[in-house]
């Protein structure tokens, strides 16, 4: 790519950006994103790609920029620091502000706060302002008490937060705000010397109290006093922002007001978006350290950049609409914390005061809040941007109010209406979508109708037989179908035992749920060949579906079309020997006979290493097969710098290479099909590459290169992206999508869709009226399920999870025997074999997520469970004891690092390899997905340094998106339940 020099943006001025940045933000962002303005002083990066980038890099973009503001104004804090020098300030920093620390300490005094000058604001009457009566002096006196400054009010922290923010974004270089600035900056100093005196000698959880119990660092004085002024600017204006703008938000979007106020979960939500929507640190600085380019355009070294996050949280490229505030948008890493090293460490705390103290308390204890026409609010600022002013009225107290009002939201909720709700399809998706249902209509009869008479769908007939931590999630749907008012219907056919009119006429709401089952047909000549089968078909018949013929048995040498994850599973379930199924729930007389005679996989695709499809946890776990050799074609070079987890991936299938092998697996990378060929029967395939042709004799061709829509499917899969058809009727899983997207993304569009079904009620589109569909023929219900599965169970083999019952016949002999007494319930949670298993949870961390999720993760396994929680940076691999299982919650730090206290653990590992073997553990990645080479790294580094020196992962690799809607906690508690599944299944095995 050709780089130029950067466009001069002569026109954009100051005043301009101060009242509204947003439209020359839009204009630089259709001209390139990197522009050169005169009147600022340095160059404008302005795109979400670009500015995502110079988060990736410390090394070129450094936050060390010479001749700072914020330097000037506040001194030489963290934030104008890079590594190593910012990691230590940062860590010192830390204890206060983890997210353990917020919840148990902070959240209790925020609300305190909160409740106090709410009063206030009520005693001055309407017309109050909501800035500064009520979010200025409730963000002030909650970071006031954080820092620990008991010698300073919290006017003292408004102004001089206010100051030396001015005087950070001086650009304008305004002697008068200079000025005001000193002022500012010797008056916290002079606070400073005297505080930290007191705190040495009573020790207590506040900031300061905290930094000078470190018992290995003692910071410079002026490096504590640089960063105190940093987090009085930031800490300050951060919450008071958000919670003004998000308040301004709701008062002008009533519809979205309405649909927070009855479901209180989506507080988390309008935070989000309106920290997206308006960044309240809008621009920081960074410097070039080398010539460079950025965005195609030449960077000449010592360039000085402004980070336009304003701009960047605005890009059209990422998000639909971005101009308007929508909390029901769909979830996508915004930039408002930052990213990489420098992300925000006081954003746990603006979250827990914003989104769980104060809006809430808002909004449930006035009634009839309101703006003031006639006073209209006002809001400014490019550097930090915020409301200006945000007078509101109100007629009246809501009785009760005065402290968190989630149980009279879910009052509210409870008093709604109840429509009557039909599902069809009870696989994830539809699974997930009757949980979130029954959670926004608690009183609403929901009916769950499948064409099988076992329910589940894809995770009994679609997820790989040996990845029973994938399937365990069927024990949360155990949960639902036990509810009252939650119905199971099985063995009920749309299209023959009923048609989707009469669902519509018998239902308030009816979701069509049914998936895509059809293999896609491979768009080359000879694909209808005999021996050309797709890999669902492959995947439900070792799943033993009772509708899926056997197939012929594969031959020697067989060629598997594609590179995402179905493929690798179909790869692996072909590879694998017996004892590698151990705790299956595989049918083994249909797999040997399918499999026994293959010596050869193609693994062909189109893509290179770095940008194929597959999840590169699954490639290890093919490379870790014993007796399969791996060789790999077309990769090119496969850099060793531990940046690509891809890379990395097919880096690892060469490193232990087999000698005499019972399977080898061939891996193409760079082929595209063009033909298959054969007379009777397939007989070669045929790709073209970089370097022409490649012919690979076969017997068998696998594809799996996609689902295609099945015959007489209800709607056309994909036409309906928001899940709506119409008010009433509705798509959810690949039916709304078309097919793509995994078992957790599910639950986060069955979210989604309950709130588009509730406003829908609420706009009166839909009515809670309709009587239901009577009994059905041949229907089996939920204990006929149980039968099913009780039957299953006892009869599996030794080692095994359970015997499929391979017909419908068989199955509905089963749901209708009466002789099977059926066990009471099982919970199925983590605390009823947490509470038999001694557990460790090792938490690693950079900003305090994982150990926030590792906290919650200890509260499921109850009183009486051996649990403990220990960070990653204490823990030693001597320390990992066989007779406990460890679940192992890490983030990723930087560009796809372990996080720095942890990587001692990690080094050590490699280093000295102790023999870990018999030690049992489980990882929980947290990444995010925007990082698109490196998502979840950091726990992938530990997870190889923990197998190779012998450790065994057991349950599926659990993930989660920090851009994505579903909170990391609930994620890691299902990944926790399969994981125990798996575990528990291991030990009845082994009995």
């Amino acid at each position: 790519m050709t780089s130029n020099e950067a466009p001069v943006a002569d026109w954009v001025t100051i005043p301009d950006l101060y009242r509204d940045p947003f439209p020359i933000y839009e204009r630089l962002r259709a001209e390139g994103g990197v522009h050169w303005v005169p009147q600022v002083g340095r160059y404008l990066i302005t795109s979400y790609e670009a500015v995502h980038e110079t988060e990736l890099d410390q090394q070129i973009f450094s936050a060390d920029e010479q001749g700072s503001l914020q330097i000037r104004a506040m001194g030489h804090s963290m934030l104008r620091r890079d590594d190593p020098e910012h990691y230590i300030e940062r860590k010192a920093w830390q204890p206060a502000l983890r997210p353990g620390a917020v919840q148990r300490i902070w959240k209790a005094k925020f609300q305190r706060n909160a409740e106090r000058y709410l009063e206030e604001l009520i005693a001055k009457g309407p017309g109050a302002d909501l800035i500064w009566d009520f979010s200025a002096p409730f963000a002030a006196e909650s970071l006031r008490e954080l820092i620990g400054l008991h010698n300073a009010t919290q006017q003292d922290l408004q102004r001089w937060s206010q100051t030396m923010i001015d005087a950070t974004g001086n650009y304008a270089d305004d002697p008068e705000v200079w000025a005001l600035g000193k002022q500012s900056f010797d008056e916290v100093d002079a606070a400073l010397d005297e505080m930290l005196a007191w705190h040495a000698a009573n020790p207590n959880e506040s900031l300061l109290s905290q930094l000078l119990q470190i018992p290995d660092y003692k910071m410079p004085i002026e490096r504590i006093r640089a960063n105190v002024k940093m987090t009085i600017g930031g800490g300050l204006n951060e919450p008071r922002d958000a919670l003004g703008v998000a308040a301004w938000a709701l008062l002008t979007h009533p519809e979205q007001r309405a649909a927070v106020e009855r479901d209180p979960s989506l507080w988390q939500a309008v935070f989000d978006e309106t920290i997206r929507w308006v960044a309240p640190i809008g621009l920081y600085s960074r410097q070039v350290t080398r010539d460079t380019e950025l965005a195609g355009v030449r960077l000449p070294a010592g360039a000085r950049l402004g980070i336009c996050i304003l701009s960047a949280n605005r890009d059209e490229r990422v998000w639909n609409d971005p101009a308007a505030f929508d909390i029901r948008r769909e979830a996508k890493p915004h930039l408002a914390f930052g990213k990489g090293v420098h992300v925000c460490l006081g954003a746990w705390a603006a979250r827990a005061e914003v989104a769980e103290v104060a809006l809430p308390l808002l909004f449930s204890s006035l009634e009839g809040l309101s703006l003031i026409d006639e006073d209209p609010a006002e809001i400014g600022g490019w550097v930090f941007r915020g409301m200006l002013k945000l007078p509101a009225t109100w007629s009246g107290r809501r009785s009760g109010s005065g402290v968190s009002d989630s149980r009279a939201a879910e009052a509210r909720t409870d008093d709604a209406p109840a429509p009557r709700v039909a599902i069809v399809g009870s696989g994830p998706a539809g699974s997930f979508t009757a949980q979130a249902l029954r959670r926004t209509f608690p009183a609403a009869p929901i009916e769950v109708f499948d064409e099988l008479p076992t329910p589940y769908g894809l995770v009994r007939y679609g997820v790989a037989a040996d990845h029973q931590g994938t399937k365990a999630v069927a024990r949360q749907f155990d949960r639902l179908f036990t509810e009252e008012g939650v119905r199971f219907r099985g063995n009920c056919r749309l299209g023959v035992d009923f048609a989707l009119e009469e669902l519509e006429r018998a239902y308030d709401v009816v979701v069509l749920a049914t998936g895509m089952h059809r293999d896609a047909e491979l768009p080359v000549p000879g694909a209808s060949l005999p021996r050309v089968r797709g890999a669902g078909a492959v995947t439900r018949f070792l799943n033993t579906h009772p509708d899926e013929q056997a197939p012929e048995p594969l031959g020697e040498s067989v060629v598997v079309v594609g590179h995402g994850n179905v493929a690798m599973d179909v790869a692996r379930l072909v590879a694998r020997d017996a004892a590698g199924l151990e705790g299956s729930d595989i049918d083994d007389a249909a797999h040997r006979r399918f499999t026994e005679r293959v010596r050869t996989l193609h693994l062909v695709g189109r893509s290179a290493p770095a940008s194929a499809k597959f999840d590169p946890v699954m490639v290890r776990e093919l490379a870790g097969l014993p007796g399969v050799r791996h060789v790999v074609h077309g990769a090119g070079e496969l850099p060793d710098d531990g940046r690509d987890a891809r890379i990395d991936a097919v880096r690892a299938l060469l490193a232990d290479p087999v000698t005499d092998p019972r399977v080898t697996l061939e891996w193409w990378f760079g082929l595209s099909p063009e033909r298959l060929e054969g007379m009777e029967r397939v007989e070669a395939a045929v790709f073209s590459g970089a370097e022409g042709e490649v012919r690979i004799p076969t017997s068998d061709v696998i594809t799996a290169v996609g689902f295609a829509s099945d015959t007489g499917a209800p709607v056309e899969p994909g036409a309906h992206p928001d899940g709506r058809v119409k008010p009433g009727l509705y798509t959810a899983g690949w039916l709304r999508r078309g097919p793509r997207g995994t078992i957790p993304d599910q639950r986060a569009d069955a979210r989604d869709l309950a709130l588009i079904v509730a406003a829908d009620l609420q706009s009166g589109a839909v009515t809670a009226s309709a009587p239901g569909l009577p009994s059905i023929d041949g229907e089996t219900d939920f204990d006929g399920w149980r039968r099913i599965d009780l039957r299953e169970r006892l009869t599996a083999a030794p080692g095994r999870e359970r015997a499929k019952l391979q017909s419908r016949e068989a199955q509905l002999e089963a749901a209708g025997d009466a002789s099977l007494e059926l066990p009471p319930l099982d919970a199925g949670g983590v605390a009823e074999i947490g509470a038999e298993v001694p557990t460790t949870i090792l938490f690693g961390t950079e900003s305090g997520g994982a150990e926030l999720v590792a906290d919650e993760l200890s509260r499921l396994f109850g009183e009486a469970a051996d649990v403990r929680v220990r960070d990653l940076g204490d823990v030693r691999a001597d320390e990992l004891d066989p007779a406990r299982m460890h679940l192992i919650v890490c983030s990723t730090y930087g560009d796809g690092e372990v996080p720095s206290s942890a990587q001692p653990f990690v080094r050590r590992l490699l280093e000295e390899r102790p023999d870990l073997a018999g030690v049992r553990y489980a990882v929980f990645g947290m990444g995010d997905r925007s990082y698109e080479r490196t998502y979840s790294r950091g726990s992938e580094l530990v997870d190889e340094a923990l197998q190779a020196c012998g450790a065994s992962r057991l349950g599926e690799y659990g993930r989660h998106d920090a851009g994505g809607s579903i909170p990391a906690a609930e994620a890691a508690r299902d990944w926790a339940a399969g994981v125990f599944a798996e575990v528990a299944a291991a030990t009845v095995s082994r009995a």
